[in-house]
């Protein structure tokens, strides 16, 4: 179970977490300003293809944090929602919060969406729900990053195939793979020590390295180690490939395909973990081959 005192009391980290998650689900999420508490507004934009035309939906995302004294959100914690969002050119409104809202806030919410003087949908994510929608593969490694304390430890989650898995560790999110067996368990402290060698590294600030899979050959013992070296797009890297593989080429049975990737840090469309730095390449991953340039 999730600890949400552990977020910041002032309230960003869960703003931080909930714009993290949308955006890892394929949401496009960005600021649209603070509040009338201090608390920053998110705009979500949900995009709806269909074979007619592409349509989009504006949510208004409020964040209430009040996870340390455990109270329940009341109605005088919230702004006119109405006139937010239609100031914001949304077309529905959510509550999310550490606790969960007072009943009078849910009728209130149900009253908006019910009423037939306003376009605006209302709804509300308690604790509970938002701890539901991190407890999956690809968003598990939000809950890591921002809980460290109750949501550390491994999170190895299967797929269709009976030796691949997705993997979630000290933040991380990357695919395991074997050749052959289903178990992957005999080597996790093989990826630990390979974790603590990343971090090590002496990058300047926001350089950084994320592990993106991990292909095991058990007829050989080999392992291929696919990592991302990210660094900001305005900032040239410090190593090339060539470097990094040298330095992390501590065994003799590994072996590394490194890419460096610029990023755009305040982009509305930038993750550390975005799917595009995995999706594409999941059949490399799986056959344990390089990535293609």
């Amino acid at each position: 179970m999730l600890d949400f005192t552990e977020l910041s009391n002032d309230g960003q980290d869960l703003e931080l977490l909930v714009r993290e998650l949308l955006f890892s689900i394929g949401y496009k999420v960005y600021w649209s300003g603070r509040g009338p508490d201090g608390g920053r507004d998110l705009v979500c934009i949900e995009e709806t293809n269909s074979i007619f035309m592409q349509t989009s939906k504006k949510w208004l995302i409020q964040c209430k944090h009040k996870a340390v004294s455990g109270a329940s959100v009341g109605v005088a914690d919230l702004d006119d929602i109405v006139t937010s969002c239609a100031q914001h050119e949304c077309d529905g409104y959510v509550l999310i919060t550490s606790t969960q809202p007072s009943s009078s806030v849910v009728t209130r919410l149900e009253r908006i969406t019910q009423s037939n003087h306003s376009p605006v949908i209302a709804t509300y994510w308690d604790s509970i729900e938002l701890e539901r929608r991190l407890k999956t593969a690809q968003q598990w490694n939000i809950a890591q990053r921002f809980f460290p304390r109750s949501a550390s430890g491994w999170q190895i989650f299967a797929s269709e195939r009976p030796n691949h898995w997705t993997a979630n560790y000290r933040g991380y999110y990357f695919h395991i793979t074997n050749r052959i067996g289903s178990s992957c368990q005999m080597y996790l402290s093989n990826i630990v020590d390979k974790l603590d060698l990343l971090e090590r590294f002496a990058f300047p600030e926001k350089h950084f390295m994320r592990l993106r899979s991990v292909y095991f050959n058990d007829k050989g013992g080999t392992f291929m180690w696919y990592v991302d070296y990210m660094h900001p797009h305005d900032e040239a890297p410090i190593l090339t490939d060539n470097q990094l593989e040298e330095a992390l080429s501590e065994e003799w049975n590994d072996s590394f395909d490194i890419k460096i990737r610029s990023y755009i840090e305040h982009s509305d469309h930038y993750d550390p973990d975005h799917y595009d730095f995995y999706d594409r390449y999941m059949g490399q991953f799986i056959l344990g081959m390089y990535r293609p340039n």
